[in-house]
């Protein structure tokens, strides 16, 4: 593999890793700061579910790290892989209905329709990114089986 590749990739996650992280800390210092009124529920809401989105989006980012790794040690052919392309999955469909649902639950507190239709776009992104990632982790599953293959012929 590209070591160049890989080292460009590498450092790409770790900005976008920063940038996540900044982003969690600015989710909840900014509001706290701007409150005019009494901290209710809502805030909480609006606080702690963009949060989670974003960890979502770092635990994606964490599982494409650990796959970047066993493909530079080239051992990315073996069935323990597919368990951090479930993760990857996972996540990116849980961060995508999180914000999805937020989007929704904004536009109907300020009755604006096209935010909600947003929020259904974002939903339906999500779930093609799963059906995308289901259908990598079964491209992954064949090339492993055919390594095995020709491993045990050669």
């Amino acid at each position: 593999m590209n070591r160049v590749a890989l080292r460009a990739l590498r450092a790409v996650l770790v900005l976008l890793a920063l940038s996540a992280l900044t982003a969690q800390v600015l989710l909840v210092v900014v509001p706290l700061t701007q409150l005019t009124r009494p901290f209710d529920g809502f805030d909480l809401v609006f606080m702690v579910v963009p949060v989670l989105a974003v960890a979502c989006i770092e635990l994606g980012l964490l599982a494409l790290w650990v796959l970047l790794n066993r493909v530079e040690r080239e051992v990315i052919f073996d069935e323990s892989a597919d368990r951090w392309v479930w993760v990857i999955t996972a996540a990116g469909l849980l961060a995508a209905l999180l914000v999805a649902g937020m989007a929704a639950l904004v536009g109907e507190l300020d009755d604006a329709p096209g935010l909600i239709l947003i929020a259904g776009g974002i939903g339906l992104m999500g779930v093609a990114f799963a059906l995308l990632m289901t259908v990598m982790l079964g491209l992954l599953r064949t090339a492993t089986g055919l390594r095995r293959e020709l491993e045990a012929v050669v």
